[in-house]
């Protein structure tokens, strides 16, 4: 029978190709060599049954080599599932094997003996009988094995379930058929060696996802090609053939009418299926990445992109650590890298790297910068691609809508434009010359250039972005010193304003007088000292012994000119403490005007220096307005952030805590709306002195 001699030869080449294939890359593992075993051993029993299908021949041989093929399948199943691995026990195991060596004993046994003139009887009864078990106990097997597996396994198998047990299920309805009917139908029997044939590249899939099994299968990609596009073109034509006969049966007179202009639309899709550039790209992509080993080891590929960025080349810049880095990957010979002008027009790409051979005549020309309006650039933005110039010179319609532009014409033919993109969008790019390594892009030659491009556009993103954020601390830097200068100037001109006030109605007063000239000494020491601070780039960190009751006393008479006038509240007189006096003067005043602004005209606002556990304690206290723990917890200490409108800075608070905290000290604020305010400054106990012959201050138990 010419169809059964044809399915069945077919079947043989494929399962021997599949069994030399992974024969030449079999490891030792006992799954993998009884995986070899058993598709060879199909291949030569399918190989006997097509001889055997055309001619009186060794039935005898074509039964040993079922039973020898169906035994070492059971096998295989068998050792896949939870029982076979010895998870449920010796006795478990032993049940597992049961059905193969049942099929083995009886087949080899049923086989034997038959002789004489019922010799086709008892085969026909041998396979009959081994053909059910091995169908049923295989289905069995396979369906414990995908079911007690997890997620990523079951991918891995699952085209050993669909091919392995389209097999055994085509086994069961041929022998359950024959025994239901006393003997093997001949067109079921022909037909079986398609079955096996198509259950072959299903096989091959499984064995390449499954490292476990030791198969590591190569073939040539244009033998893949052409075979997988015939496979599938015969498998469309049979599909054609049966729809077109259906159609012949079912549609009377027009049967045959129908039947033609059916085969002639098939045939016509069928043609431009196959010279459609779109459908053969994809059935290479398909091939390339489900029956293929990867081109690039992506691991060393990574750590080479990475090691180049993280290289500390002395006078280099990240840019061009970038475009190296890329240019290592493509074997490129130069390159340039054009980035967003981020810092001035975003919309305009911007040349910052140069390296190898372009960095000489081939630079001069090339254009300085693009806009993003540019055709490459707009091209670039909206596909993401990379580009092969070559290929997009030969065959525009490879990549619609882009103008190659002439300067880039003008460049090698192997030039390559890689797109860097960053949060999805086009953050730059990048045209490389001279790439040895990299010839007609694959997809996984784009992979590559993608991810890598990705990659350095992030790291140079964020170089940029931290050169931005270092250039604002330092304006942030610059202008709060600034704040602080200004401050302190608002200070000194309100005492100077107070003066010139008060001159008119007490300029005859000598104890103006006197006051009045404390004032403008007291002023034109802060300028100098400010002065001082301008010259060295920041504030002098002068530590005096300063004599606390005589501070406080200062402090609040520079403030009895506005009501209410502070007091002082003073115990001890032998405190002293090493700080910095100008900043402690310029913060407690601070504190005092404070108080003068919340508290109305009839109250009163008290200046106390006490010790507390150790503390110097130097508190300003009012009966003013008071505030809500809310404003003190969230706005109170938050610079530039002032309730005072145009007449505040909002830097007075937050300068006095900065003051007290850089002395290991702290402040602490208690206030009540309508109850007043009490802000203490508090000093640790290693910078409080007594006076000579004074007592130490008491130091804290426990």
């Amino acid at each position: 029978m010419l169809i059964g001699t044809v399915g069945y030869g077919a079947a043989a080449a494929a399962f021997g190709a599949l069994s030399l294939l992974m024969l030449t890359s079999w490891r030792g593992r006992l799954q993998g060599g009884l995986l070899v075993v058993a598709a060879a051993l199909t291949a030569v029993w399918a190989l006997a049954a097509a001889f055997a299908a055309s001619a009186a021949a060794p039935w005898h041989l074509v039964g040993l080599l079922e039973v020898g093929s169906n035994t070492v399948w059971l096998v295989f199943l068998a050792r896949l599932s939870p029982a076979g691995q010895g998870l449920g026990g010796v006795r478990r195991q032993i049940w597992v094997h049961a059905p193969a060596v049942f099929v083995l004993g009886y087949g080899l046994a049923s086989v034997a003996l038959a002789r004489g003139a019922e010799t086709m009887s008892a085969l026909t009864h041998a396979l009959i009988v081994t053909g059910l078990v091995t169908s049923i106990a295989g289905l069995v097997l396979l369906e414990q094995a995908f079911r007690a597996m997890r997620a990523v396994p079951r991918k891995q198998i699952l085209p050993l379930v669909i091919g392995l047990g389209g097999i055994l299920a085509y086994g069961l309805f041929l022998y359950s058929h024959a025994l239901l009917f006393l003997g093997v139908n001949d067109d079921l029997w022909a037909a079986r060696g398609f079955a096996i044939l198509m259950a072959a590249p299903f096989m091959l899939l499984s064995a390449r996802r499954n490292p476990a099994w030791s198969v590591d299968v190569f073939v040539s990609r244009d033998v893949a090609f052409y075979t997988a596009s015939l496979i599938g073109i015969g498998i469309y034509l049979l599909v054609m053939a049966v729809a077109g006969y259906g159609l012949r049966i079912v549609s009377g007179e027009w049967g045959f009418i129908l039947q033609v202009m059916f085969f002639f639309g098939a045939l016509a899709v069928l043609a431009w299926v196959l010279f459609s550039p779109s459908a053969r790209s994809a059935v290479r992509v398909f091939l390339a990445k489900h029956f293929y080993s990867n081109k690039y080891d992506y691991r060393q590929e990574w750590l080479k992109l990475t090691q180049g960025l993280a290289e500390d080349s002395t006078g280099t810049t990240w840019p061009v650590k970038g475009l190296d880095a890329i240019a290592t990957l493509a074997g490129a010979s130069g390159g340039i890298l054009w980035a967003r002008d981020s810092a001035r027009d975003r919309n305009r790409y911007l040349r910052v790297a140069v390296s190898g051979s372009m960095a000489g005549a081939g630079e001069a020309t090339v254009p300085d910068d693009f806009l993003a309006e540019d055709p490459l650039v707009a091209f670039l933005a909206e596909r993401r691609w990379t580009v092969n110039v070559a290929e997009a010179l030969q065959h525009p319609d490879s990549h619609p809508g882009l103008e190659v532009p002439d300067w880039l014409r003008h460049l090698e033919q192997s030039a390559l434009v890689v797109s860097l993109l960053n949060q999805d969008r086009l953050w730059g790019f990048v045209v490389l010359v001279g790439a040895r390594q990299v010839g007609r892009l694959s997809y996984e030659d784009i992979d590559l250039f993608r991810i890598a491009g990705m990659q350095v556009a992030a790291v140079l993103a964020r170089v940029e972005a931290d050169r931005l954020l270092s250039e604002s601390r330092q304006f942030d830097a610059y202008n709060r010193f600034t704040a602080f200068i200004m401050h302190d100037l608002k200070n000194v001109i309100a005492q100077q304003s107070l003066v010139v006030r008060n001159a008119v109605k007490y300029r005859n007063n000598p104890a103006f007088i006197d006051d009045a000239l404390d004032t403008v000494a007291n002023s034109v020491e802060r300028m100098q000292r400010l002065l001082e601070q301008l010259k060295q780039g920041g504030d002098t960190d002068l530590v005096e012994r300063v004599d606390v009751e005589r501070l406080v006393l200062q402090c609040v008479h520079q403030y009895t000119e506005r009501a209410p006038c502070p007091t002082a509240r003073l115990t001890d007189s032998s405190l002293r403490l090493r700080i910095n006096r100008a900043r402690l003067v310029a913060v407690l005043g601070h504190m005092i005007s404070n108080s003068q602004d919340a508290t109305p005209p009839g109250g009163f606002i008290a200046v106390d220096a006490t010790l507390d556990d150790n503390w110097l304690v130097v508190a300003v206290e009012d009966d003013g307005a008071g505030m809500e723990e809310e404003f003190i917890r969230e706005r109170l200490f938050r610079p530039f952030d002032s309730t005072k409108g145009s007449k505040g800075m909002g830097i007075g608070a937050y300068q006095a805590r900065q003051f007290v905290e850089s002395v290991g000290g702290e402040i602490r604020v208690c206030s009540r709306p309508g109850k007043g305010t009490r802000v203490e400054l508090r000093f640790p106990h290693a910078l409080v002195e007594r006076a000579h012959g004074a007592e130490p201050p008491v130091e804290a138990v426990g």
